[in-house]
């Protein structure tokens, strides 16, 4: 007959004082697992104390057991995290608000009120202002989130600027302050933006159209970003962002390789430093296309802002072409190189609106001469271009 063995049953009791199993459903404090023998329980760790509780180990007999206390467990191998969160800002640690626009709200909420509550006229917010100067302010409680939770705001009114903010609190069971701190800024949006090009009413070469702008900051040292949407439908949900977009605190963008003979519409997201963006209206403007006579765009244009304008004319085989332009007076103002262009193609000839000495030319109008050059057979062409600054 085979030899059994019997194990005596081993029973687990644990006993809790009220005031620890409170605890026992707040998963904010430190929990120390331990494992000996049969016995698997949590111990919680407050405020630098493990609360006492005793834990009875029985054989199946009243008279056989083990009585521990919180000493026993300091031969267990445990290393508990001390870092409680007793405050969690409901914001960015960085946060940020639009001047003019809100008013800043500090929103913390502070775990544990139940067991864990602080002290009279806490939480509080320690406030640095721009000029190094600090306030303190006495947050107002909210209704609680849940048993454990209640949150905190205080609201206030601020100038533009960096603020450094400080919520500190205090328990009920010691002095020591518990603090969580950041910045915030208060700063506005980019403002007034001006359209300069490409101009809605002429139309522009495909190749290169230059999008050009003002933009006003009141941020020092600001970094203004840029995205621009482009596409051919009159709502901003249908255009698609530029890949290549404007660089930063740029004032001017060149998009190449358009569709000839298209309405295009576009508009562009500004942000500053901080993120805070400024969404432009919706612009539009047409693109020219396979061209049958000479003319420049866009015309009128204003080169003392950058702009430059294109002179188009048709190349039906190949040859040179040169352009040159007369003020109202005959006088020889500028002249381009010759170039030579393949035929069946439409040439292009780009001006700044300068003469041949680099200086800018004065408001008015000029006649601009085109000169092609087939093998023996020479065509001039004229059109009339308009400079306002």
């Amino acid at each position: 007959m085979k030899n059994f063995i019997f194990l005596p049953a081993i029973f687990l009791f644990v006993f809790i004082p009220k005031d620890l199993e409170a605890f026992s459903s707040n998963l904010n404090y430190q929990i120390i697992k331990y494992n000996n023998f049969l016995m698997s329980y949590d111990c919680f760790y407050v405020d630098s104390i493990i609360y006492p509780f005793c834990t009875k180990m029985s054989s199946g007999s009243d008279q056989n057991y083990i009585e521990v206390t919180n000493l026993y467990f300091e031969d267990f191998d445990y290393k508990p995290n001390l870092e409680f969160q007793l405050l969690t800002p409901q914001h960015q640690k960085d946060a940020i608000s639009i001047y003019d626009e809100e008013d800043v709200v500090f929103r913390v909420v502070h775990n544990d009120v139940v067991n864990n509550a602080p002290q009279e006229s806490y939480p509080r917010i320690l406030l640095k202002f721009p000029d190094s100067s600090t306030k303190t302010y006495t947050m107002n409680k909210n209704d609680a989130i849940d048993k454990y939770k209640a949150s905190y705001t205080y609201t206030l009114k601020l100038d533009k600027g960096t603020y450094e903010y400080k919520y500190i609190t205090t328990n009920k069971y010691e002095n020591n302050l518990f603090e969580v701190k950041g910045d915030w800024h208060v700063t506005s949006r980019p403002y007034n933006f001006i359209k300069r090009t490409p101009h809605s009413m002429f139309e522009e070469m495909p190749d290169n159209v230059c999008f050009s702008w003002d933009i006003a900051t009141d941020e020092k040292d600001d970094k203004l970003s840029y995205e621009l949407y482009l596409g051919f439908e009159s709502k901003k949900s249908e255009l698609k962002k530029v890949e290549q977009c404007p660089c930063i605190n740029c004032l001017s963008h060149s998009v190449s390789k358009l569709q000839h003979k298209k309405k295009y519409y576009w508009y562009m997201v500004v942000k500053n430093k901080f993120g805070v963006p400024l969404e432009t209206e919706m612009f539009s403007f047409f693109t020219g296309g396979l061209v049958d006579k000479f003319y420049n765009a866009p015309n009128p244009f204003n080169p003392s802002i950058g702009t430059v304008t294109d002179f188009v004319f048709p190349m039906y085989y190949d040859g040179n072409a040169q352009i040159k332009i007369y003020s109202e007076f005959g006088d020889l103002v500028w002249e381009s190189d010759k170039s030579f262009f393949d035929g069946n193609t439409t040439g292009n000839i780009k001006y700044d609106g300068r003469d041949n000495s680099g200086r800018l030319l004065y408001n008015g109008s000029y006649i601009a001469i085109l000169t092609k050059k087939y093998g023996d057979k020479t065509e001039i062409e004229r059109c009339r271009i308009l400079i306002i600054k």
